[in-house]
């Protein structure tokens, strides 16, 4: 069986979302964000080691609140993050006691993905040293330069991308190093694995996998889940 690790980037603090608290710790159905994520983890056999990432204020009760109370024996580290989501995904890495043989990049915000998906993009990593769910673009997408409109851009070829996101963990590894001598920041780790030199390919991602960023997102979610119950 295929030895996996789990990074949760959850050291964002919510403020486009309004809340006194990140909204990763809001309820969903009576239990936080991201215990729903962390669930889905937590059964997936495959998966051996989970590092939580949050902000430097926020670890001891993620580990009181979350870890302990929620049971989740495959949480070995909750660290906190840094300025960027890609310092925080850094230091998730080097919390890993060990090195595994692919690394899964999820955003605690994303409660709802099935395992189904998480299989899709490890198989990729059997081709690629990347694999992205993503959704086609349902929408005509132009780019614009101010008020002016410059071009269409065929969205046949573009996909909207979603987390848990995999990696060949050599290979993110390696991005990450290169991507330190050089500070370059991107906003998604695939986008470090393609500059220097790694193949990413993808899968199709799910519309049920939403981003809770807004309080109507969490409002969508709930709707999804009171769908499979």
């Amino acid at each position: 069986m295929t030895d996996v690790a789990a990074i949760v980037v959850a050291a964002g603090q919510g403020t486009r979302f309004g809340s006194e608290i990140p909204k990763q710790f809001l309820l969903l159905q009576n239990r936080p964000i991201i215990v729903h994520a962390l669930e889905r983890l937590q059964s997936a056999a495959v998966v051996r080691q989970i590092v939580v990432v949050v902000g430097k204020e926020w670890v001891p009760y993620m580990g009181r609140e979350i870890a302990g109370r929620f049971n989740f024996d495959k949480i070995i580290a909750i660290v906190p993050g840094g300025k960027e989501r890609q310092d925080s995904v850094g230091a998730g890495l080097q919390a890993l006691p060990r090195a595994p043989e692919i690394v899964v990049v999820h955003d605690a915000v994303r409660p709802l993905f099935s395992l189904e998906l998480l299989a899709r993009v490890l198989e990729g990593c059997e081709t690629f040293d990347a694999c992205v769910p993503g959704l086609p673009s349902r929408d005509t997408v132009k780019r614009i330069d101010g008020a002016q409109v410059v071009e269409t851009v065929p969205r046949e070829s573009l996909r909207l991308v979603q987390t848990p996101q995999a990696f060949c963990y050599p290979s993110l590894l390696r991005a990450f190093e290169q991507a330190g001598k050089m500070n370059f920041y991107s906003t998604d780790e695939a986008a470090l694995v393609e500059k220097f030199g790694g193949r990413a390919g993808w899968v199709e991602g799910e519309e049920t996998n939403l981003k809770i960023t807004t309080p109507r997102d969490l409002k969508i979610a709930e709707f999804f889940l009171q769908e499979t119950q």
